[in-house]
């Protein structure tokens, strides 16, 4: 009796949890296509171009020096004194260690600058889709942009995308 009571149990549990699983509301939004759309990140993106422009200059400014440094040590090479040409060269390799690590720090400071700019605008999209997902209380928003793969078959959700862009005020 205890046994069939405990499968009973177990069956109206599994039944209760399968009848509010189907109540749950889904909806799909593509965000890249939205961040896309915001005003900011075109804005974000001019500056983190620009600002990429500004330190691909001073890298080739650099490298035009060396360029020159190395001209120089070859049209001179056959008047130097030892003491000079070790100086000449290690002032050449000094200076192409400074453009290598200028370029990994040019790196790293595009990637800062990205993430400066950017996540703002994330947060700005996030909290959108937080409020439309409470005042249409969805259980899930997936992200069904292409590169995230996240949504493989929508055919039972809700896409949110028109309904944030409105909460933005974006009216493309």
């Amino acid at each position: 009796m205890k046994k069939h009571l405990s499968i009973l149990a177990l069956a109206l549990g599994m039944t209760l949890s399968f009848a509010g699983y189907g109540q749950q509301k889904i909806g799909h939004i593509d965000a890249e296509k939205l961040l896309q759309m915001m005003p900011e990140t075109k804005l974000a993106q001019e500056q983190i171009e620009t600002y990429g422009r500004q330190l691909e200059k001073d890298m080739t400014d650099m490298e035009a020096e060396l360029e020159l440094k190395i001209q120089q040590f070859r049209r001179d090479d056959a008047m130097m004194t030892n003491l000079s040409r070790e100086t000449r060269t290690r002032e050449i390799q000094e200076l192409q260690a400074r453009i290598q690590e200028y370029g990994m720090k040019a790196q790293e400071e595009l990637q800062n600058k990205q993430v400066e700019l950017l996540t703002p605008i994330i947060e700005k999209a996030t909290n959108a889709v937080k409020e439309v997902a409470d005042e249409g209380k969805y259980s899930y928003i997936l992200d069904s942009s292409q590169s995230k793969a996240v949504v493989i078959y929508q055919e039972n959700g809700d896409d949110i995308l028109e309904k944030v862009k409105k909460k933005l005020g974006i009216t493309e």
